[in-house]
């Protein structure tokens, strides 16, 4: 796997985790990526899906928010699934 495809994200102790990049898509004026973990990351495993949310810190860089309602989880894990079987097609 080409390494363009890797996310690496840090936890809150500063400890890198590395991704695969699956796809990132707009829904509901926002914009979301799917990821997984190249090795197990806490509780989510090599093959789960993690949806995050991309937002603009101050400076303008990018950053990933994980999704606190269930409600819009369940929202947006709908609309991931959605375009994936979109692109599978």
């Amino acid at each position: 796997m080409s390494d363009e495809n890797i996310v690496v994200l840090q936890d809150e102790d500063g400890n890198d985790a590395r991704f695969v990049h699956i796809m990132t898509f707009d829904f509901a004026e926002s914009v979301y990526v799917a990821l997984t973990p190249e090795t197990q990351v806490d509780s989510i495993k090599n093959g789960e899906v993690m949806l995050v949310e991309i937002l603009e810190d101050a400076d303008g860089n990018d950053i990933y928010e994980p999704i606190d309602s269930v409600q819009k989880l369940s929202g947006v894990w709908e609309e991931f699934q959605r375009v994936y079987e979109e692109d599978e097609e």
